[in-house]
């Protein structure tokens, strides 16, 4: 800030002086006042530039902060030591509440057979709150026009602007519907697909609007649990299997026991009479089960409506998901005047590094008396107690930690880790060399990272050169939600819808902030209309070819800005930076149990951990308030072979285990006896394989191979037995070191 060093002063008045700059026409107009300078560059008597200089050492000139339109660059003894950038963001905006209860809704079912192993339909109803309507395939020539001839029947002016709920549309219903909506001439169809899930298919015919939803990512749980907890009408009872075998047009003697499923004799003795022998017709009691179904849906979906109207003034109709549902909620009720920025870019995709997940991975292979604790609702109690980026975002290039201490937001840093840390607690994600995986390595290389997760890690000895990142301001924003909604949980009882609600929103909104903006769209559309779009510059990343020359395409167009690749603005409010904070707040939590002298950690998951019984977890972690311990299970002996691959033995002898990607159960032994090397499991499993081009899901047998992987940690053998982990090491390109 000494001026006199910038040319020959030719003018001072007051507390103006004028410097012509050396070797140039440049005249420097700087007004003084105290500790600020303000400046003019000046040529030819046109303004070229205006900036500001604010002194931060009294007895240092060439340490102080220079402010350019948007810009700081922020110099000590000389040296420049931070840039720093505003970012122009949006925020996510509040929402009205709704005045009235609106239930302008139908619900559809499938029911299906099993053919040489292809699910087949061959009953479809409806119910639209007091008329049902059903479709048996005997009636039709085949199951398409089965289908096509229910579709065509919800276009009526009374259905306009209607929502159809489908429990399962995503991956049942809807793959056979898909084919057929494509057969239907004049009809317009706008799927809404992401990740394989179904969310939304509009349907225009002339000038009548229905939407299809699937209600089972609205309400995650099974049609017969959902009608118990809301207390409406349930499933009847069915002969599943019973239509696989025999004509559609049988007639006579009651099903035999086997054919039912999850009922006692007593009941099915009690269903038999009411058929005398011939009464039993499969055409009728499928129309009428398929018909009781669509009926408990609708009370579910119609009570469900009711209950987060009466708290919350919202239609749940208005929200294809239970995540979109939690962010209305919290728009209408919570948001206030957070300023919460909607984030795309290349700042999400910076920002989308550090979004990592939970931390899951097996220490040590077996041991005896283990304590399994779980964590009450971990990710609640971290958005209730933390504070959230949020604000106006600046970018930065330099160590930010010379100039800020508490500086908050995300910095891309160059990692090196301690060499004798027993559990590393920054994860990346690196090619192992079976695919791309979350490790906690040791060695140094660069990343992404929180900076509260990065201040954390620095008490074990962690160590972080920053290079750039993104400044946020914070605050708590998430407080009143999470009381509001965890205060309906503990006033209800389990069995109460009101219970299953309040659970299922606390956990479901941190994760809408965190999905990737960059949508492909949909759209069924005739073949030759494709070669029109490449031309328009629309990239297909994937044809699924229908009937009639339609394919169902997935598309998108990208657009160039600053040399970023911008997937055009984000209609969505998302901000990745909340659902990465969260989960990397939830990740520092854990790291209360990673490295402790007090007790050997066997396994830890995303919110639980696996100990000996040598000492508890500590007392101060332990309770039944949010966000504590609670103590799940007690093993006599477990093993743990891999993340989500475990199993044990209780102290009342019984034996849990659970593998993922393996609905079955096995016996415990034999998950044992893979801890000795070479040892693998080859479980037979049914699999389903959907097919939407073919409008049919097939049920194929699958090997399932089950063995101790190394996708985490490198495994130990002592005499061929499995006695131990340790972990990778990479550098700096994330290559792992042999």
């Amino acid at each position: 800030m000494d001026f006199t060093t910038w040319g020959k002063i030719i003018l001072k008045k007051g507390n103006i002086t004028i410097i012509q700059k050396f070797n140039s026409t440049y005249i420097y107009q700087i007004t003084e006042s105290k500790l600020i300078n303000s400046v003019i560059l000046i040529n030819n008597d046109i303004e070229f530039l205006k900036f500001t200089d604010l002194l931060d050492d009294l007895n240092n000139l060439s340490t102080f902060t220079r402010k350019l339109k948007n810009q700081e660059y922020i110099f000590m003894n000389g040296d420049l030591i931070v840039k720093k950038l505003d970012r122009k963001s949006k925020f996510i905006k509040s929402i009205k509440y709704d005045k009235d209860i609106i239930n302008k809704f139908l619900t559809l079912d499938i029911e299906t057979r099993v053919i040489e192993n292809d699910i087949i339909p061959y009953a479809i109803c409806f119910f639209d709150g007091k008329i049902s309507k059903s479709f048996y395939l005997t009636d039709f020539d085949n199951e398409q026009n089965m289908l096509k001839e229910a579709i065509m029947n919800l276009f009526k002016d009374k259905y306009h602007n209607h929502i159809v709920y489908v429990h399962n549309l995503s991956f049942f219903d809807g793959i056979f519907l898909m084919k057929t909506l494509s057969s239907i001439d004049n009809l317009s169809i706008r799927p809404l697909i992401k990740d394989g899930k179904m969310f939304n298919i509009e349907l225009i015919f002339y000038e009548i609007k229905i939407s299809l939803r699937d209600s089972l990512l609205m309400l995650p749980n099974s049609l017969s649990k959902l009608a118990i907890q809301f207390d409406v009408e349930n499933k009847g009872i069915f002969p599943y299997d019973f239509a696989n075998i025999v004509d559609l047009n049988y007639i006579g003697k009651v099903p035999n026991f086997k054919y039912f499923i999850d009922i006692t004799k007593d009941t099915f003795s009690n269903y038999c009479k009411d058929f005398p022998y011939p009464n039993w017709s499969l055409k009728d009691e499928t129309i009428k089960y398929c018909i009781q179904d669509c009926i408990t849906l609708y009370q579910i979906i119609e009570n469900f409506n009711s209950l987060i109207f009466e708290k919350f003034s919202l239609n749940i109709h208005r929200f294809p998901t239970l995540s979109s549902l939690a962010l209305g909620i919290y728009r209408s009720s919570f948001l206030g005047n957070y300023k919460i920025p909607i984030i795309s870019g290349k700042m999400f995709l910076d920002l989308k590094k550090s979004y990592t997940g939970g931390s899951t991975e097996m220490f040590i292979p077996f041991g005896e008396n283990i304590h399994g604790y779980d964590v009450n609702s971990l990710y609640p109690s971290i958005m209730k107690n933390q504070d959230m980026p949020i604000g106006n975002i600046k970018y930065f290039e330099g160590d930010i930690l010379k100039i800020d201490a508490n500086a908050f937001g995300f910095f891309e840093v160059e990692i090196t880790s301690p060499n004798d840390i027993m559990h590393p607690i920054i994860q990346t994600k690196v090619d192992t060399g079976n695919g791309l995986r979350t490790i906690s390595p040791l060695g140094k290389w660069k990343d992404v990272i929180f900076s509260e997760e990065m201040k954390n890690a620095m008490k074990f000895g962690y160590k972080f050169k920053i290079i750039r990142g993104y400044l946020f301001q914070k605050t708590n924003i998430f407080k009143e939600y999470i009381d509001n909604l965890y205060q309906i949980k503990q006033s209800h009882n389990k069995d109460e819808p009101m219970y299953l609600i309040s659970k299922l929103l606390l956990n479901s909104l941190y994760g809408k902030f965190g999905m990737d903006y960059r949508f492909d769209e949909h759209s069924i559309i005739n073949d030759t209309q494709i070669s029109k779009m490449l031309s328009e510059g629309y990239l297909i990343n994937e044809v699924i070819h229908l009937d009639d020359n339609k394919s169902l395409i997935s598309f998108s167009k990208e657009f160039e800005s600053d040399d970023q690749v911008i997937y055009g603005e984000s209609k969505y409010n998302i901000s990745i930076g909340i659902a990465s904070a969260v989960t990397s707040y939830s990740r520092i939590f854990m790291t209360n149990f990673k490295n402790s002298n007090d007790f050997t950690l066997y396994y830890t998951d995303t919110d639980s951990i696996y100990i000996n019984k040598g000492a508890l977890a500590p007392s101060d972690f332990v309770g039944k308030e949010l966000g504590k311990l609670k103590l799940e299970n007690l093993f006599t002996e477990a093993t743990f072979l891999a993340p989500k691959v475990y199993g044990g033995v209780t102290t009342f002898s019984t034996q849990i285990t659970k593998i993922k990607g393996f609905k079955n159960k096995i016996d415990y032994k034999k998950l044992k006896s893979l801890l000795n090397k070479n040892r693998k499991l080859d479980l037979r499993q049914e699999k389903w394989f959907r097919n939407i081009e073919e409008g049919k899901i097939s049920i194929k047998q699958q090997i399932y191979t089950l063995l101790p992987t190394e996708n985490k940690r490198q495994l130990i053998y002592k005499n061929n037995k499995l006695i131990g982990t340790k972990s990778f090491t990479i550098d700096i390109n994330k290559n792992i070191i042999q």
